[in-house]
């Protein structure tokens, strides 16, 4: 019986062998196929980084149905050289806001979804991919193919650039609004009331963002709201003691943590809907990152930077260079290599690209500026006022004086005319202004006299530049011979022109006890010397109408005031950079040490298709070229003019007649509004489309800077397109409409917005891209 038994146990194993066969098999082939998918996956997601990352190179600004399509076609075009195509791209009309969409089909079961722009934000693409699998084993399975879907999300180069970086940043006072997202190291400190807003860049007419307006800080436990600060939502004022933002506030690396939503992060409804917060419920924050402080290559060693240079021999620029005086109109306004420049039809000289040491616009300005202020000087009879230096030739000089009490007049040296009114009443000093205009040089310590020969007298001289030959325009005398705190003088009539020199002569009882001055809100200081019982002031920023000026004393005191209005040269004049390359090493003939680069002190600087670069302790200043830019300005300083944008043409018609130069614009292809297009030269520029060290780039300066940007005072205005790179200390009052459109790098960076300010800083245009490239967002 066993023996009969044997060849049915035979088939049993052979059934076993045969189920456990297939069920190997089974499981080999899932392994397989599992395997398989991984690798695909693998292979998918590459294709779709990739897709993404080329197609977001060619995104631009601004979103409409005709850059939809491209950008969407050159994702399908890319794709197209990795799979074969075997369909047809097809775009959905939608619109930038929801967003246009693209389908095609290639060889291996692939299709492709492109969405742009992706969420609203015109510099993202999202690209995905699906691919179709064939299963060998299907049957066995239950189905006979599977899927694969891969994504990514790209961001184009510009929206990688905040449009403020800085390791330590502050403001002093005023709501520096910001057009784009702010980075710094350092806590952010805060002054005066003042506070920071990042709005986003939001394109009304496309309802899409370029910038979402968010705010890191690298240093943990950033405050961002102050005792009684606000932020007022959306609005370019009203917000005070704090740090706002339209979008994502984070501060910290170690522990980072956000701000509160409404109260001064997420201002914006529709920011909010698209943007991830990064400290959202059950997320992980994510740590603020270090502030880069990378820089774009160096201009001063670009091909085409350097072949812009004149008079080098086609050399590049050196930091030890020491340049010869450059002088215009019997005045050195700087130092440089460059050829002597020529004045156009419109008043403005035209400088050329090449190594400088300083560049002063004071002495080619259209307006009066001060080119020397002499000492107090105190005399008996014969009164000798003095300057360190002797005049120049055509320029104006002044001098205030004053006595104690008495009828008598001064009597003046040849060439010297009394500014047509005097001051005395009773037992109150007597004051006079004298000047001499378009005096014929070598001046520097004329004698007045006066008599009885006992008493006390005091007088200071000063000189300046850029006066009308006729300068005199108004006058005007207060004489009070009683005692009282408070005196007042006052042109009469009105100034004829605006940014006249209005300068004040303010006499009082001498030596008297505990006695404090306080001169003229608004007004500049020549000098203060209450023991000497004299004082005087100036302006050069007031419009065609009365001037006045309102002193006060601690103490009781007779008065005895002048005042004296004298008219500028001309209304248009200043310097011009042609295109091209400008170096900057602060070489002053005699020293590297004692400031240079750019000063306008009180002139005006216009340029198109320019990048500058600044070594040394050479600065960029509305002031002087002092180091750390000298006072503020004070007069009409302009770096540009109001673009059209900003100031509608007509009736602006910008500076420079015909050239009408508005913003001091880098080389650029796109200008912030089609107003402003004749900025930007575009492919007529000396700069290679893309070429990192110049395209899009303003300002450079070296790590090792020990200059500085100074834009300050009220009277300061500054239009920038591009980008600026200083590792140094920078300062910008913001007036007006005055705004840097592009991006702001600086190692400590110290801003002030007057009332009414608008946009400080930010703008799809003037970007750099030099340090960043296109990243995966998703």
């Amino acid at each position: 019986m066993t023996a009969s038994r044997r060849p049915r146990q035979s088939g049993q194993v052979l059934v076993l062998v045969a189920v456990g066969l297939l069920a190997l098999i089974g499981s080999a082939a899932l392994i397989l196929l599992a395997g398989s998918i991984a690798w695909q996956k693998n292979q998918l997601q590459e294709l779709a980084d990739s897709t993404a990352l080329d197609s977001a190179l060619t995104i631009g600004i601004s979103c409409n149905a005709a850059k939809a399509n491209a950008v969407i076609t050159e994702a399908d075009n890319f794709l197209a050289t990795r799979k074969t195509r075997t369909g047809s791209l097809t775009v959905t009309p939608g619109t930038c806001a929801t967003p246009y969409k693209g389908v095609d089909t290639f060889s291996g079961g692939l299709s492709a979804t492109y969405n742009y722009p992706y969420r609203a934000h015109q510099q993202q693409i999202e690209v995905i991919l699906t691919l179709s699998l064939p299963i060998s084993f299907g049957g066995e399975l239950g189905t006979s193919n599977t899927t694969v879907t891969r994504r990514a999300v790209a961001q184009q180069l510009a929206g990688s650039v905040p449009a403020i970086s800085a390791t330590t940043l502050a403001c002093t006072s005023g709501q520096i609004n910001v057009a784009g997202s702010i980075v710094a190291q350092n806590l952010i400190a805060r002054g005066g009331g003042c506070a920071f807003y990042a709005h986003t860049r939001y394109d009304a007419v496309s309802g899409t963002y370029s910038d979402l307006g968010n705010v890191q800080v690298y240093t943990d436990s950033q405050l961002w709201v102050g005792g009684g600060g606000a932020c007022a939502a959306g609005s370019n004022s009203g917000s005070s003691n704090a740090v706002c933002s339209d979008g994502a506030e984070v501060s910290g690396h170690v522990t980072p943590a956000c701000a509160t939503s409404g109260t001064s992060q997420f201002l914006s409804a529709g920011d909010a809907a698209i943007n991830a917060n990064p400290c959202a419920a059950g997320v992980a924050p994510v740590p603020a990152p270090p502030v880069s402080t990378l820089l774009p290559p160096d201009p001063n060693t670009d091909a085409a930077a350097v072949a812009t240079l004149q008079g080098t021999g086609g050399a590049a620029c050196s930091s030890a260079g020491v340049y010869p005086n450059i002088v215009v109109g019997g005045v050195t306004v700087g130092t440089g290599l460059a050829p002597a420049p020529i004045k156009d039809a419109s008043g403005y000289y035209h400088f050329k690209p090449s190594c400088y040491g300083y560049l002063n616009m004071a002495g080619v300005s259209g307006g009066i500026s001060n080119v020397q202020a002499g000492p107090i000087v105190t005399a008996k009879h014969f009164l000798t006022p003095t300057v360190a230096a002797a005049s120049t030739a055509g320029t104006l000089l002044v001098a205030d004086i004053r006595s104690d009490a008495t009828p008598t007049k001064f009597t003046a040296p040849a060439g010297w005319v009394e500014a047509g009114v005097e001051s005395q009443s009773g037992t109150s000093p007597r004051t006079e202004i004298w000047y001499y205009p378009n005096n014929p040089g070598g001046i520097s310590a004329p004698t007045f006299t006066i008599t009885p020969a006992s008493i006390d007298s005091t007088a200071q001289l000063t000189e300046w530049r850029n006066a009308a030959v006729a300068p005199l325009d108004r006058t005007g005398n207060t004489a009070i011979g009683v005692v009282q705190n408070t005196a007042t003088v006052s042109t009469v009539p009105g100034n004829t022109v605006a940014n006249d020199l209005v300068i004040t002569d303010v006499g009082l009882l001498e030596a008297v006890p505990g006695q404090v001055i306080s001169q003229g809100v608004g007004w500049n200081s020549l000098a203060n010397d209450p023991t000497d019982g004299f004082t005087s002031e100036y302006r050069l920023d007031l419009p065609a109408a009365v001037a006045s000026e309102t002193l006060n004393s601690t103490v009781t005191t007779t008065w005895a005031l002048v005042v004296a209005s004298f008219k500028p040269a001309s209304a248009a004049s200043g310097m011009v950079f042609d295109p091209g390359f400008y170096y900057f090493n602060g070489w002053n003939g005699a020293n590297f040490t004692s400031g240079g680069g750019v000063c306008l002190g009180g002139g005006t600087l216009l340029a198109r298709d320019v990048t500058m670069e600044f070594t040394n302790q050479a600065g960029f200043s509305s002031g002087t070229c002092a180091v750390g830019g000298g006072a503020a300005c004070a007069g009409s300083c302009q770096f540009g003019s109001a673009p059209c944008s900003l100031a509608p043409c007509p009736p602006n018609a910008g500076a420079d007649s015909p050239n009408n130069l508005t913003w001091l614009a880098a080389p650029c292809s796109a200008a912030p509004a089609a107003a402003d297009a004749a900025s930007c030269l575009g492919g007529a520029s000396w700069c290679p489309a893309g070429d990192r060290a110049c395209s899009n780039l303003l300002i450079w300066a070296p790590a090792s800077t020990a200059g500085t940007i100074a834009i300050t005072g009220s009277a300061a205005h500054a239009w920038l397109l591009g980008s600026v790179y200083w590792p140094g200390a920078c300062t910008d009052s913001v007036n007006g409409t005055s705004m840097v459109a592009g991006s702001l790098s600086c190692g400590t960076l110290t801003m002030s917005a007057a009332v009414g300010a608008a946009t400080a800083v930010g703008s799809d245009a003037g970007i750099s891209t030099a340090l960043v490239e296109a990243v995966l967002i998703e």
